[in-house]
């Protein structure tokens, strides 16, 4: 039942409904489509997927899936005749939506890939598509382990080389970074200090530039002039570079991951803001994510993003620190409580926490709520605001009438949002 668990029971195909374990039975892998009629890049590389499909899923023993974004069941219907594969029913909306935050479709087209099993292989079918688009050479694309993508050979500054079994039963820091790219050349001098600082309380931690730079000239460039006295990625493993970016869910420079050397385990893989922390707290803590984020440092906590999952923000600039520590110390129970919940079914928190008393994406995030909820800023003056993103819920927020933010009140909030009681309000642009 893995595949009925993840379409429901039954699949439109060109024969009308059928059972969704029949349709997928026995089959190797399940590419999931997110489309849409009108949108033109999804029109672009429908006849492209359509191409590939029909040359390859008999062989390759795999099936499509197409989920619809498209505003209408005629419209949907329309489209779905220019495909040779099966499609979620229109009528599952809700499955849909549940399906889009699954897999964290922030922009269609979006080509998801499924192994046997209905586990998630890659969210980035479309480049895997269309690198092996004569072949399908090595579908279902099953990423490699962290050791098959780190490979076996670092080079230190001084141009020894280091091998993996060197750093067994070590912390690694993964540093993708780039001279080009300023915040790199911002946070790099402090990850420098970090690390010195680091080695000196704790010999068992070890950091590996990974360049994202154009030319082996500049990363050594870079590597000599800029970085600490740690190890680096050869320039020429650009593919193991990019099974690493892929591993660790890298979406731009500067990224920290940290893992751990022995289990090839993704620790944290927003790690910066840890960095930040300093080597004290480090120590005293772990590398493990922090369960309430401060929104200075970026919008993430537990491991997820604000862009990834459902999340509490407690916008309190014009308070004062002390009710400002007091709203961390409200949220870390709950914080606390959905990743741990969120760890043991290995999947993202089903909230998460963060408060904003400055810098970061703060005014980013008040412009683009005014439109909707400017009413309820200028009522709270000087006193928090509680609000809960829904980003993946196509840029949806809701607004709390509770200043006082207690563990209690925050627990309120999302009862009432799950309850349906709270009035949606639309992210402006």
């Amino acid at each position: 039942m893995a595949f009925a668990a993840v379409f429901g029971d039954v699949l439109l195909t060109k024969a009308g409904l059928k059972p969704t374990e029949e349709v997928l039975a026995g089959k190797a892998g399940v590419l999931v489509y997110f489309s849409a009629h009108w949108c033109p890049p999804c029109k672009g590389f429908t006849p492209k997927l359509a191409e590939f499909h029909t040359k390859h899923a008999d062989v390759k023993n795999f099936q499509t899936i197409f989920v619809s974004s498209d505003r209408d069941e005629a419209a949907f219907a329309e489209y779905y005749g220019e495909m040779p594969w099966a499609a979620l029913p229109y009528d599952k909306r809700e499955l849909k939506e549940k399906l889009s935050k699954k897999y964290k479709v922030e922009g269609i087209p979006c080509l998801v890939v499924l192994d046997h099993n209905g586990a998630l292989v890659t969210k980035d079918g479309r480049s895997a598509v269309m690198e092996n688009f004569d072949t399908a050479e090595g579908f279902p694309w099953i990423p490699p382990t962290f050791a098959e993508a780190i490979g076996n050979a670092f080079v230190a500054k001084d141009g020894s080389v280091v091998n993996l079994d060197a750093l067994r039963g070590k912390t690694l820091g993964l540093y993708f970074s780039a001279h080009w790219c300023p915040p790199c050349r911002t946070f790099t001098p402090l990850l420098k200090q970090f690390y010195a600082d680091m080695k000196a309380k704790d010999p068992n931690f070890e950091i590996i530039f990974v360049s994202s730079d154009k030319t082996e000239a500049e990363m050594q460039s870079y590597f000599q002039n800029d970085h600490g006295d740690y190890l680096a990625l050869p320039f020429e493993n650009r593919k193991g570079k990019e099974a690493l970016s892929k591993l660790c869910g890298v979406d731009g420079i500067p990224s920290f991951a940290v893992v751990d050397s022995n289990s090839g385990k993704i620790v944290n893989a927003n790690a910066r803001s840890k960095v930040s922390e300093g080597v004290d707290a480090i120590l005293a803590d772990g590398w493990g994510p922090a369960v309430v984020g401060d929104m200075a440092n970026g919008p993430e906590a537990a491991g997820s993003g604000i862009n990834e999952c459902p999340s509490i923000v407690v916008i309190c600039d014009q308070a004062p620190p002390a009710v400002q520590a007091s709203i961390a110390d409200a949220m870390k129970p709950l914080g606390a409580r959905y990743y741990a919940a969120s760890q043991a079914k290995d999947e993202d928190p089903e909230y998460i926490f963060l408060y904003a008393k400055g810098g970061g994406p703060l005014e980013q995030l008040k412009a683009l709520t005014q439109k909707d909820a400017s009413a309820e800023f200028t009522e709270a003056g000087d006193k928090p605001l509680m609000l809960l993103f829904d980003i993946p819920d196509n840029g949806g927020f809701y607004v709390s009438s509770e200043h006082d933010i207690t563990t209690a009140n925050i627990e309120k909030f999302i009862a009432e949002k799950q309850a349906g009681s709270l009035t949606r309000k639309q992210l402006g642009k």
